[in-house]
């Protein structure tokens, strides 16, 4: 892991934030000079883009009930539309360029910062393995399937070996 470069500033808050921000930081067993830097970093690995790319958000139950109401075939296709072609516009929005560090890096944002669940990435030997935990149940296993496959074989024209059970995904491809 690599030393980044820190630099000091001194700015004012508003108090009342001071006081949550600083038993968030307690709570979690870290410092807030840490969680001002994590709530910076999503402000600038994330926020910033999903902004200006027009992302919606909306609350777990929200999007399960959505699913809820549709097919598998339906599910399926707005997923690989996802996967496909607007995942792949904001890694080129964010990025400016598709590649395996882009495209993973998109997958754990995607799954950090939005939401969609909880995401753990292994790579071991040009194998890249991610396992996805989720509130979404079998329709958001079967969305989140096809929206990674998608992605994975039009960023980097990769064949996917995927497990899926009622609440996560297992998804593997060589780099």
């Amino acid at each position: 892991m690599s030393s980044k470069k820190t630099s000091s500033i001194s700015f004012r808050i508003n108090e009342e934030y001071e006081k949550v921000l600083r038993k968030i930081a307690e709570e979690n067993k870290t410092s807030l000079n840490t969680l001002a830097n994590q709530i910076f970093g999503n402000y600038v690995e994330f926020e910033l883009y999903a902004k200006k790319f027009g992302t919606l958000r909306m609350s777990t139950d929200t999007f399960r009930r959505m699913l809820d109401v549709l097919d598998e075939k339906s599910i399926m296709g707005i997923a690989t539309r996802c996967g496909s072609q607007e995942a792949k516009e904001f890694i080129l929005f964010k990025w400016k360029k598709i590649n395996s560090k882009t495209v993973t890096d998109f997958i754990k944002i995607y799954f950090d910062l939005c939401g969609y669940g909880r995401c753990n990435m292994d790579m071991a030997e040009g194998d890249v393995t991610f396992s996805v935990h989720h509130d979404l149940q079998e329709k958001g296993s079967l969305f989140l399937k096809h929206l990674l496959e998608s992605l994975i074989r039009a960023t980097l024209n990769k064949d996917c070996v995927t497990t899926v059970t009622k609440d996560t995904i297992t998804i593997s491809f060589q780099l």
